[in-house]
């Protein structure tokens, strides 16, 4: 197994507040999952969005469910070599060229020669666990993933996993992109609009043959990639020098190195199975249909296991792109909180949750309280 680790950005920082510790003994508890055992992706959670993403050098265009498959407990992203006569965006006129960096990727409504699925959550979540149970396709062309991304412009994205055809090791794995496993950090820290990327690869077992599990770790001082609980990646936001990674505990008056590629904001959760282009299209060997399988996503949030009373609304905000949560042994509302059409809250306690007058939940908002 080759890897490649390590700083990709770092700023000196000097820590002026005193020791603060990093590391904390929270539980993870489970506050989002599908297991996809229906017949339809569930639009409560779930959305379709961007038919093709021209500017990422992809050639497919996504279906809003026709390229979905529901079998075995499992939801199934199809890519079919078929030809589709679509618009790649609405709001631009048919015949009017798009354009990415100057540079022209084709005119809005034509022909599109491969299908495929893409969705992702509605709502965004924060830091956690995020793992997918997923068996990859494999063949030349093809470009699954599994990743999470805060918004436009690409500033804020985390790719727990993608399989291009690529070098690797100075090898070129043109049909064997199922065994090399990219995790990247795109991030734009000072905002200045030039984004720049992180990536770290590896080479291992063939990844179609099998379900494997994929994981991210993402706390604010340290991201952590896993596949079947085996640790594959790490990244720390602070440095005591470009080598030695501080893990728990920051010194006042102490210089250190600071990562800058930590993403700040929510993401939504993200799988498409996408086509490439160029020299690294589908071939005669690649065989359609193929399908990218998910067989469960779950995301957990790290939150302490103590008696929470609200007694003011303003304890807990709510915000309509972010997947709100309110953990605790005991939850109690005691106070009037509202919860508007746009929102959503999950409430989740080990003990009881007591509603007392003034909760309310209006129409078309989405409350889930659970006794775990």
């Amino acid at each position: 197994m080759i890897s490649n680790r390590g700083i990709c950005r770092s700023k000196k920082r000097f820590n002026r507040n005193g020791s603060i510790d990093l590391c904390n003994n929270d539980s993870y508890i489970l506050v989002f999952e599908d297991e996809f055992q229906g017949s339809d992706l569930n639009l409560n959670d779930w959305q379709y969005r961007d038919r093709i993403r021209y500017c990422n050098d992809e050639q497919q265009y996504y279906t809003e469910g026709d390229n979905l498959e529901f079998s075995n407990d499992a939801i199934h992203l199809v890519a079919k070599e078929e030809t589709i006569f679509a618009r790649a965006e609405d709001g631009t006129p048919p015949n009017e060229d798009l354009y990415c960096d100057d540079e022209n990727r084709g005119r809005n409504e034509r022909n599109f020669y491969f299908t495929s699925a893409n969705f992702e959550t509605i709502k965004k979540f924060s830091h956690g666990i995020f793992e997918a149970r997923v068996q990859i396709p494999k063949g030349k062309g093809f470009w699954p993933a599994f990743w999470l991304h805060g918004g436009d412009p690409v500033t804020n994205e985390i790719d727990i996993f993608e399989f291009w055809n690529e070098y690797f090791a100075g090898i070129y794995m043109s049909g064997r992109n199922s065994r090399v496993h990219n995790m990247t950090i795109h991030y734009d820290h000072d905002a200045d609009g030039d984004p720049s990327m992180c990536n770290s690869s590896y080479l291992d077992d063939d990844f179609s043959q099998d379900y494997f599990i994929f994981s991210l770790k993402w706390e604010p001082n340290i991201l952590e990639w896993y596949v079947n609980g085996n640790l594959k990646r790490t990244d720390y936001r602070y440095h005591e020098n470009m080598s030695d990674p501080v893990e728990c505990d920051i010194v006042a008056w102490t210089p250190y190195l600071m990562n800058d590629l930590f993403p700040q904001d929510p993401m939504r959760i993200i799988f498409n199975f996408a086509i490439q282009s160029g020299a690294d299209s589908p071939d005669a060997t690649t065989t359609f249909p193929s399908q990218m399988s998910v067989d469960w996503v779950r995301y957990y949030e790290k939150s302490p296991l103590s008696s929470v009373i609200i007694t003011n609304s303003n304890q807990y905000p709510l915000d309509d792109e972010v997947y709100n949560t309110i953990i605790g042994e005991t939850v109690e509302f005691d106070c009037t909180y509202q919860i508007q059409a746009s929102d959503q809250l999950a409430v989740i306690a080990t003990n009881s949750i007591t509603l007392n007058e003034g909760f309310f939940a209006g129409s078309g908002s989405s409350v889930s309280l659970m006794i775990d």
